[in-house]
């Protein structure tokens, strides 16, 4: 429980309704983010604070005449208290000694500074807010602050004494005061360089990757084919679906028996295909902390795609099968050369917020759907990515050749990118009934943007696991969604007149397994 005093009257509200209450009036209390993971702690439900009745001030710590501020800092570990960073990717120096483990990302800035009118570019085309000369400039300052601390060392060395060495007593006299002179400058320096360190890379996390050059500028994509797909000959067949159960989550549907079965059979369809290419099967969580959101771009406090899961301890956020999975997975990890470009898939549950409108509005904008999600890792190589992003789009235009739909390749433009994302294409179907085209499946290529966060590195050939620590190189990503049942669902009921039937391809029907039908309690 939250407790607060206002003159002699005690109310006491609980950690979930705090935020509204205070809200509510002009007095707000500013502890911790509305966001913070903390608030619903062990830590969070001891506190105790004491105010005064006043409605102009907004901040505890101006309470000075309670001692608010002491009061809190006997109660609680402060520091430990605020540990919703401005970055997850990153732990300043003061928050060293509370952190589970040290993050700091390998940002290239020597690059950042020789392409610095390109990362301008990619920031105005995507239309964020960061300054690359701020950033540039701050890496400056630190290289000639470090420059500065090499040298007071180097200093510092010269005017120790051997063992042994003959001293008079007004030498050591004043070598010790040259040495408490050079120790002070150096502390100076090093907690120039803390300040700057802190202040640099929250800023610096914020810039996005670069753009590749096929990339179009603005907002409008570019078409670069279009096809139609033969999947044999269709069947038609009748399935059963249930909208807003009253006790399931508004907006989802029940799909039963042949809509059920055509589900699974795609899902097997696509892995069977991904199988036969090499592709390795992953099993993953649903569940991840936001570190390894923010790694692909996400903001973890901001961003509406994904459903924030709040425990006593810690902030989850349910995705389920997506690219943060394998962010997660190889997570500072070390990849020998020789299993390189190394292909991977996972099948399983997806969850998008932002699709939760609270009705249904088709299968193909359900918040809950089916996903086919790939990954691939290639040497630190543009051409080498490159050629892997180009295989991907290959075998995204042979699967939906094997359809009977309508579908076009787009070249996205900029400001629809993610900052993580070097470009992307995407495959959209067409649907007949709503005269719309609809995304089923994307490719995109991160290079070492999501590695160097999460240091994800690759050795070459030949060398020595534990040795070479200094030659290791930060692979590139390749992503993909190859399936999205929900959208396939709808594509293949638009293909039927009658809405309670879909038209499976002969490609598809092969993976549905055979049953004998049941029948349904009638609702």
């Amino acid at each position: 429980m939250f407790a607060t005093r206002f003159a002699t009257k005690r109310v006491i509200w609980s950690s979930q309704s705090i935020r509204q209450k205070w809200n509510n009036r002009s007095t707000k209390l500013r502890l911790f983010p509305s966001t913070s993971p903390i608030e619903n702690s062990a830590e969070f439900n001891n506190i105790e604070i004491q105010l005064n009745n006043c409605h102009t001030c907004t901040c505890v710590s101006h309470h000075k005449s309670l001692k608010s501020e002491n009061f809190l800092k006997r109660r609680v570990n402060f520091a430990a208290f605020h540990r919703r960073y401005s970055s997850y990717l990153f732990t300043p120096s003061a928050e060293g000694e509370h952190a589970a483990f040290i993050m700091k990302p390998e940002i290239d800035f020597e690059t950042l500074r020789i392409k610095m009118k390109e990362m301008e570019d990619s920031v105005k085309f995507r239309s964020m807010d960061v300054n690359v000369e701020v950033v540039i400039s701050m890496w400056d300052e630190i290289q000639q602050m470090e420059e500065q601390k090499k040298q007071l060392e180097n200093e510092r060395k010269k005017i120790k004494f051997r063992k042994g060495d003959k001293v008079s007593d007004e030498d050591m006299k004043k070598a010790k005061a040259q040495g408490r002179a050079l120790r002070e400058e150096l502390r100076t320096v090093n907690s120039r360089i803390s300040e700057l360190t802190d202040q640099l890379y929250p800023m610096a996390l914020r810039l996005p990757n670069f753009l590749h050059g096929d990339v179009p500028l603005g907002t409008d994509p570019v078409e670069l084919e279009s096809f139609t797909g033969h999947g044999g000959e269709l069947k038609t067949v009748r399935f059963g679906k249930q909208e807003s159960h009253e006790l399931a989550h508004p907006g989802f549907v029940y799909l039963e028996d042949e809509g059920a079965l055509l589900e699974q059979a795609l899902l097997r369809w696509a892995a069977h295909q991904l199988n036969k290419k090499g592709f390795i099967r992953f099993s993953s969580p649903d569940k991840f902390k936001p570190i390894a959101l923010e790694a692909l771009g996400l903001d973890p406090d901001g961003t509406n795609q994904t459903y924030a899961v709040k425990t006593n301890e810690d902030s989850t956020y349910l995705t389920g099968a997506s690219p943060i999975a394998f962010a997660a997975y190889f997570m500072m990890t070390v990849v020998d050369a020789t299993n390189l470009p190394q292909r991977c898939y996972t099948v399983g549950k997806h969850y998008n917020s932002k699709n939760d409108t609270g009705r249904f509005d088709g299968f193909h904008n359900s918040f809950q759907t089916n996903k086919v999600e790939v990954c691939g890792l290639s040497e630190e190589s543009i051409a080498t990515s490159d050629m892997i992003f180009r295989q991907y789009v290959s075998l995204l235009k042979d699967l939906y050749s094997e359809l009977p739909l309508k579908c076009r390749l787009l070249e996205i433009p900029s400001s629809q990118l993610l900052p993580s994302m070097y470009r992307k294409c995407t495959l959209e179907i067409w649907l007949p009934k709503t005269a719309e085209y609809v995304e089923a499946a994307s490719v995109y290529s991160c290079t070492d943007y999501i590695s160097r966060r999460l240091k994800i590195r690759h050795i070459g050939e030949g060398e020595d696991l534990t040795k070479h620590k200094s030659n290791r190189r930060f692979v590139h990503t390749v992503h993909g969604q190859f399936i999205d049942t929900g959208v396939l669902i709808e594509a293949f009921q638009q293909l039927a007149e009658d809405t309670n039937e879909m038209c499976i391809p002969g490609t598809i029907m092969s993976y549905m397994p055979k049953h004998s039908k049941m029948s349904l309690c009638n609702r």
